[in-house]
């Protein structure tokens, strides 16, 4: 049998955070020094309800709180080496498991993990059957199958020419953070991100260190430096768009004297102008999307601080970028099966409207047609990088598909960063990322 011990992350500030990753440890008959003095469990008076198996989507979701959620993986340690497995608190064998529930913490959640959910499944019941909430049973191999990523296995990317090279490593900086949006370079390279949960702002070195940069945030989803310095926000609690620091104040907070819905990103121009997208707010995991979709909107914060409407009929603006000189300004649709552009005109007004690029990751799903396109970000050759269901889509500046980077998770957002700004950092679902990319982002402030 094996146990996978408990360990602690050192990111940022949260009470007890598992680390994502198994370490697993041989032994023949391994009983703790004082487990005689713990009375044996109550034998099962009654069989558990039926536990349900996982899908990949509910599983995701699931390892975005490690803080309310314990995984235990009930098969051989030889089984897990060869197919992966999940962050695990525990990995032992059913016959060995009833041993353990002293050890098992009863204020989580519990997800039991073996191949096709079959042990899994046993496991739950005796859990459940013994006073421990269990919410679901996984089989590693079913995930995997649906597009999940097990741990202990490479992520390689393909060649793309003069984006990455084909064999790099999709590094995982780090796990379990709550929540993941808004990245942006600083001047040294390291990474500032949203983990909009939370309510914080995280710093990512280049060392791969890990901080809390900024908290109580006001929601931030997604970030931007200015010219000057400053450090600007997507607040959604209450929503707006503001500037955080040196000196904190609200740029706007509402269109015709009504409230926004839910802004989610922008991009910030040089001369100040700002383009936001406000999909409103997302329905709640697992529910259908209202029968009256809610009113979305794509704005214009001008330089004199006038909130202008650009357009209302984009089914899910989300992500939000600006070309290298400034002259084109892109949106990611996540409802929608293409990356949308507009000409700027000097004043910072927009024109030409237009489909730029067709996103491979369109599908039609049950709660509707969605692409997963998030966020965006170019490069220094004016290379488009958007993140869809597939990964990172990855374009010309004409939008003609050059190929696709796919990461464990689906990705959220992306920014430049690194040393010499060129790395492409992801995050998204909890997690962050690290590509080595041939390629540099753009040098200016703003996003």
């Amino acid at each position: 049998m094996s146990l996978s011990h408990v360990r602690q992350t050192a990111g940022p500030r949260r009470s007890a955070p598992l680390l994502f990753g198994l370490s697993l440890l041989a032994s023949v008959a391994f009983v703790p020094a004082h487990a005689q003095t713990i009375p044996a469990p109550a034998p099962v008076q009654a069989a558990a309800a039926d536990i349900p198996k996982l899908d990949r989507a509910a599983v995701d979701g699931l390892l975005t709180t490690p803080d309310k959620v314990l995984f235990i993986d009930v098969r051989r340690a030889d089984e897990i080496s060869q197919i992966g497995s999940l962050p695990v608190f525990l990995n032992i064998q059913i016959t060995e498991l009833d041993r353990f529930f002293p050890y098992i913490p009863r204020d989580r959640q519990i997800v039991t993990i073996s191949n096709h959910a079959g042990r899994a499944g046993r496991a739950a019941k005796l859990l459940a059957a013994n006073g421990f909430t269990v919410i679901g049973a996984i089989g590693a191999e079913d995930y995997a199958k649906e597009g999940g990523y097990l741990y202990g296995q490479k992520v390689l990317t393909p060649e793309i020419p003069g984006v990455v090279a084909a064999g790099t490593r999709v590094e995982v900086v780090r796990e379990g953070f709550e929540g993941t949006e808004g990245p942006i370079a600083l001047a040294d390279g390291s990474i500032l991100f949203t983990e909009n949960r939370a309510d914080r702002i995280v710093r990512l070195g280049t060392d791969g260190s890990v901080s809390t940069y900024l908290e109580n945030t006001g929601g931030a989803n997604a970030l931007a430096l200015s010219a000057k310095g400053e450090l600007l926000a997507v607040q959604t609690a209450p929503s707006g768009i503001a500037v955080l620091q040196p000196n904190a104040k609200v740029l706007a907070d509402r269109f015709e004297g009504k409230p926004f819905n839910r802004p989610n990103d922008f991009a910030l121009a040089r001369s100040g102008d700002i383009y936001f997208s406000d999909p409103g707010a997302p329905a709640a995991a697992g529910t259908a999307p209202p029968a009256v979709p809610p009113k979305t909107g794509f704005y214009w914060l001008d330089r004199k601080g006038k909130v202008r409407l650009v357009a209302d009929d984009i089914r899910r603006p989300n992500g939000v970028a600006l070309s290298p000189d400034e002259k084109t300004v892109y949106v990611a649709n996540t409802g929608g099966e293409f990356v949308l552009a507009w000409t700027v005109n000097p004043d910072g007004s927009l024109a030409a409207r237009r489909e730029f690029a067709k996103l491979a990751g369109f599908r039609q799903a049950p709660t509707g047609p969605t692409s997963g396109a998030d966020g965006i970000v170019v490069d220094k050759d004016g290379r488009v990088f958007v993140t869809s269901t597939l990964g990172i889509e990855v374009f010309s500046p004409a939008g003609t598909a050059l190929g696709v980077i796919a990461l464990p998770k689906q990705p959220q957002n992306i920014a430049f960063g690194g040393p010499q700004h060129a790395h492409l950092y992801a995050v998204g679902r909890g997690s962050a990322y690290r590509i080595s990319t041939l390629t540099k982002g753009v040098d200016r402030p703003g996003k």
